[in-house]
C-alpha cells in the first residue's frame, strides 16, 4: 500500500487507515478480539500502517485490542487515538480541557500498552475550552514525548484555522490534520473545511467513507440499518451501484477511489467487521479510476458553495477585480 505524508509534517501514513470502531462486542455489529486481530494482521500484511481508535470505542475495549496487537510490532505502526468523549457521567470525565487531555492520554497509553501516541486527535469541539489552552496542552504532551503529532476532528474550520495560526505564531506543536465525515453522499465539508485544509496543507482523514456501509453495496448487516439511511444517501447508493455494475467494479471500491483521488492528502478511514471484508476494500487502494468514471461518480452529489464563494467567483466581480480574469489568472477553486 502506498504511504503518504500527513499534511506538512514528516509523518507517513498508509493511504488507507484502519478504523476500529467495530472492535469489541459492545454493539451487535462489533467484532470479537480474535476477528479484530485477524483484520489488523491482514491490514499490516497489505502494507497498512495507521490504525485509528478512541477511548470511547467499545468503552475502551477497542484500544485494548489494538494495544495487544501492536505490542510486538510497535515501530511498524502509526497509532492514532483521540480525547474528548466522557468515560462516565461525571462532569469532569470529558471535554477539550487540558485536564481532560492529560487524563485521557494517560489512560489511552495504558490501554494501548505503549509509551507514546503517534497521532492524538481532539475528537470533537466541546464549545467551551479556549483554543489557546488546547494548543498549549498538546505542545506540552509533545515536549514530554507522550504524543508525537496533534490533529483536530469534527471541529469548525474557523477554529481549526485559528489553532493552526496560534501554533505557528507561538512556535508550538502544529496541527497536522483534520478528521471529518466525508463520502460521496455526505459532502458538506467541501464548503469550508476542505478548502481550509488544502490552503493550510493539512491532511484530511475521512471517517465514514462508505456512509456506515450504505455505499458498500453489501447485503450483509451494516452498522446503519436500511430503514435509517437518509434519502439523499439512498439515491447516491443506487446511482453508484448502477455505475459499478456497468464498469464491473464493486461500489465500495469506486467510492473509496473517488475519495482518494479527489485531491491530495485525503486518507479514508475504513472500518470492517471481518477480515474478508477488508480484503475486498484493500483492492481499492490499487485500482485508480479513469477520468470518465471519476467525473461520473463525482457528479452524483454536490455540496453547493458557501458564501461568499459564488459571489466572488462570478464573472461579474472577477471582471471588476482583475479586468480580464480569463487571461489574467484562474478563478478561485470553483468546486468549493
Amino acid at each position: 500500500m502506498q504511504q503518504v505524508l500527513v499534511g506538512s509534517s514528516g509523518l507517513r501514513s498508509s493511504a488507507l487507515a484502519l478504523g476500529t470502531l467495530t472492535f469489541g462486542e459492545s454493539k451487535a455489529w462489533g467484532s470479537p478480539p480474535d476477528e479484530a486481530t485477524a483484520i489488523m494482521r491482514r491490514f499490516v500484511h497489505a502494507g497498512g500502517t495507521t490504525i485509528d481508535t478512541a477511548p470511547n470505542y467499545a468503552d475502551g475495549r477497542s484500544e485494548e485490542i489494538v494495544g495487544a496487537f501492536a505490542r510486538d510490532r510497535r515501530d511498524e505502526l502509526v497509532l492514532s487515538t483521540k480525547y474528548t468523549a466522557s468515560s462516565s457521567a461525571h462532569p469532569l470525565a470529558g471535554g477539550n480541557s487540558r485536564r481532560s487531555m492529560i487524563q485521557s492520554v494517560e489512560a489511552s497509553l495504558r490501554r494501548l500498552q505503549t509509551d507514546r501516541i503517534d497521532l492524538l486527535w481532539l475528537h470533537y469541539w466541546d464549545g467551551t475550552t479556549p483554543v489557546e489552552e488546547i494548543m498549549r496542552a498538546a505542545d506540552d504532551l509533545v515536549c514530554a514525548g507522550k504524543i508525537l503529532y496533534f490533529g483536530m476532528s469534527d471541529t469548525p474550520a474557523w477554529l481549526v484555522s485559528r489553532a493552526v495560526t496560534l501554533a505557528e505564531q507561538q512556535r508550538r506543536a502544529p496541527v497536522v490534520g483534520i478528521q471529518v465525515e466525508y463520502n460521496l453522499a455526505v459532502r458538506g465539508v467541501e464548503r469550508d473545511l476542505l478548502p481550509m485544509a488544502d490552503a493550510m496543507n493539512l491532511a484530511v482523514f475521512c471517517w465514514g467513507p462508505l456512509a456506515a456501509g450504505a455505499l458498500a453495496g453489501a447485503t450483509t448487516p451494516q452498522r446503519l440499518p436500511s430503514e435509517r439511511i437518509p434519502t439523499a444517501i439512498l439515491e447516491v447508493r443506487n446511482a453508484l451501484a448502477a455505475i459499478a455494475a456497468n464498469c464491473g467494479s464493486a461500489p465500495a471500491n469506486l467510492a473509496l477511489r473517488w475519495l482518494m483521488q479527489s485531491r491530495h492528502n485525503r486518507i479514508p478511514i475504513v472500518g470492517v467487521r471481518t477480515a474478508e471484508q477488508l480484503d475486498d476494500l484493500l483492492s481499492a487502494a490499487a485500482a485508480p479510476l479513469d477520468t470518465e468514471t471519476f467525473t461520473m461518480i463525482d457528479g452524483l452529489a454536490n455540496a453547493g458553495a458557501l458564501f461568499p464563494m459564488p459571489l466572488i467567483n462570478s464573472t461579474y466581480l472577477r471582471k471588476f477585480a482583475l479586468g480580464t480574469p480569463d487571461r489574467f489568472s484562474p478563478a478561485l477553486p470553483g468546486r468549493y
